[in-house]
């Protein structure tokens, strides 16, 4: 069975999100979650941000969800990928920003003719298990690769806790947000993503986590 492609992911996962708040509320106590260092309701808060921006976007433009990635750490927004028109960069930045509890939106959608994203698109469903085409060496590395490999080495990597990390990768430049424990560990989390085969640059949003 093949992996879904990007686009179908992000379907999927609306989906999900929104069987989480079709739960009558009595029974709404936040849903497990994954061990973060951070306060569960902080956590929880991020996720109905979240579920409200992607809901938003299947009901204004079911493409958004295919073409933009939402990614939230501390009611912080971080948006990346591709769409067509100025007014659909506008539109989803409007439906981002609509949400009160956004306390900041780090922008990094990109405006494209619709050529280029859909070939795009059909480059990652192609190409996203490996690294480079087997049939071209000087084709762009896979974003879904580079994401795929961001995640294995963080995981096992020593003294890195890679759940408090969010990342994407568009056109090989990636994008971070998340709260480091110290200076060492964000300048090991760089470096590690830095080395990987076919990024371009890291552009990170990433901070030190105040001491508790």
């Amino acid at each position: 069975m093949t992996n879904a492609s990007r686009g179908w992911r992000r379907i999927l996962q609306t989906v999900a999100l929104g069987m989480i708040f079709t739960v009558p509320l009595a029974a709404c106590a936040p849903v497990q979650m994954i061990v973060e260092d951070r306060e569960g309701s902080d956590q929880w808060l991020d996720t109905q941000i979240k579920s409200g921006i992607l809901a938003e976007f299947a009901k204004v433009d079911h493409t958004y969800l295919i073409d933009v990635t939402v990614e939230i750490w501390k009611q912080n927004v971080m948006v990346t990928g591709m769409v067509d028109s100025k007014g659909k960069y506008h539109d989803v930045l409007s439906i981002i920003r609509r949400d009160n509890r956004v306390k900041q939106v780090y922008d990094h959608l990109q405006v494209a003719d619709s050529e280029v994203i859909a070939a795009y698109h059909a480059a990652e469903d192609q190409y996203g298990k490996n690294a480079v085409p087997t049939d071209s060496a000087t084709q762009t590395v896979s974003d879904n690769w580079i994401e795929g490999q961001i995640k294995a080495l963080l995981v096992v990597e020593k003294g890195v806790r890679s759940v408090n990390y969010r990342w994407q990768s568009v056109g090989n430049i990636v994008y971070m947000m998340g709260d480091a424990q110290t200076q060492k560990e964000l300048d090991t989390v760089l470096g590690i993503v830095r080395r990987i085969k076919g990024v371009k640059q890291v552009v990170s949003h990433m901070t030190i986590a105040p001491s508790v």
